[in-house]
């Protein structure tokens, strides 16, 4: 019946939020009882003060929270009592707190305060009756009457049926999605949700029942038949159609198949063309780097001998300027021999006219002593 949303996951744990909205859904939507039915605030002239002070008017849910608060389920503002952020009476506001998890504690007294009507008797009743809960005492004081006779019911009670026979109530401790979905179901809701459920199927045989008939007179009438005939015809004529059409595409691809592998063809011829080319152009290339190996060792006995020529050259310019020097210097030896030999010459034509004086002195002397 769409109270809880598809994607939920059961073993997650819920929020006061989503309880909230699933309880206020399910109520509006099952209970027939007018006293006990909640109407989402939406619906309710004149309400203008917040219930909470943590929910305000632009919350998604603002409108079954409040519904709540103003059914009297969860103590709120409009109460005219405050209390603190933890639950107990103080000077500050009154909070939800919607995004909490919701205790054991709230998920059967919310439930119970909407399922069970007050009896005059019923305080007097709790008060002989024991309780089956170990830990009992741990209720909050504040816990409606519709907590306490939800306990009296025992095994058809809504916390037997969502908890088990469990001897401690455990009030504090935070609930799953699927307790809350089990704690939705039961009560007085058990049996709405059976009577909606038997509705849905009555409809839904009602309506099998007139496809029936209707199925049954179509048959009876011939329509169907002649319009599965008219169909058949039809999807027979397109069948046709549709195998001229496949016939026609398939010749089309066979020549198309056909121009493809000639071109394919041509296309091997022009790759071992240009496969040839690119051999060419290797050996070429090839040649060209044997060749430039070639200039290389060339060039290289070319520099060395090159350097060996400036080496001779260089050698024969120093012997060149030696042989130069010895030029000069015999030159000038041969100058200084000449100048010498013109010495002695006149040196010895000198010696040879003083050798005539002297033999003319000598050979006059001797005359003079002769005489």
């Amino acid at each position: 019946m769409q109270i809880i949303e598809e994607d939920v996951n059961a073993d997650e744990l819920c929020t006061r939020r989503e309880y909230a909205r699933w309880l206020v859904r399910i109520n509006s939507l099952l209970e027939r009882n007018p006293k006990l039915r909640i109407v989402p605030s939406k619906s309710l002239s004149g309400t203008v003060v917040a219930a909470f002070n943590d929910v305000d008017v632009e919350d998604p849910d603002i409108e079954s929270i409040q519904a709540l608060a103003e059914a009297g389920v969860i103590p709120s503002q409009l109460l005219g009592k405050h209390y603190g952020s933890n639950g107990s009476k103080g000077q500050g506001g009154i909070y939800f707190f919607p995004e909490r998890f919701i205790s054991r504690y709230d998920l059967i007294n919310w439930k119970a305060q909407v399922d069970y009507e007050v009896k005059p008797d019923i305080v007097e009743q709790i008060s002989r009756t024991k309780m089956s809960y170990m830990d009992v005492r741990e209720i909050n004081s504040e816990a409606s009457l519709g907590l306490f006779m939800d306990m009296l019911a025992g095994e058809k009670s809504i916390a037997r049926r969502v908890f088990g026979q469990s001897k401690r109530f455990q009030p504090n401790k935070p609930s799953t999605k699927a307790q809350a979905a089990v704690a939705l179901t039961s009560g007085r809701m058990a049996k709405a949700i059976s009577n909606e459920l038997s509705r849905l199927e009555a409809e839904r045989s009602s309506r099998q029942a007139e496809m029936a008939e209707i199925r049954s007179q179509l048959f009876d009438s011939g329509d169907i038949q002649r319009w599965w005939d008219k169909k058949f015809s039809e999807e027979r004529a397109r069948g046709f159609e549709v195998e001229k059409l496949y016939i026609a595409a398939r010749c089309d691809l066979e020549e198309e198949l056909i121009v493809q592998e000639k071109n394919y063809a041509e296309d091997l011829k022009e790759k071992a063309a240009m496969d040839c080319q690119r051999q060419l152009l290797l050996n070429l290339k090839d040649e060209v780097d044997e060749m430039s190996g070639r200039l290389e060792s060339e060039r290289a006995t070319y520099v060395v001998e090159k350097c060996a020529l400036q080496d001779t050259l260089s050698d024969l310019q120093t012997k060149l300027e030696g042989l130069l020097d010895t030029k000069s210097r015999s030159e000038a030896e041969k100058e200084a021999l000449r100048i010498l030999r013109s010495w002695v010459e006149d040196e010895a034509r000198k010696s040879q006219a003083r050798a005539k004086v002297l033999e003319e002195v000598t050979r006059r002397w001797r005359w003079g002593n002769h005489a």
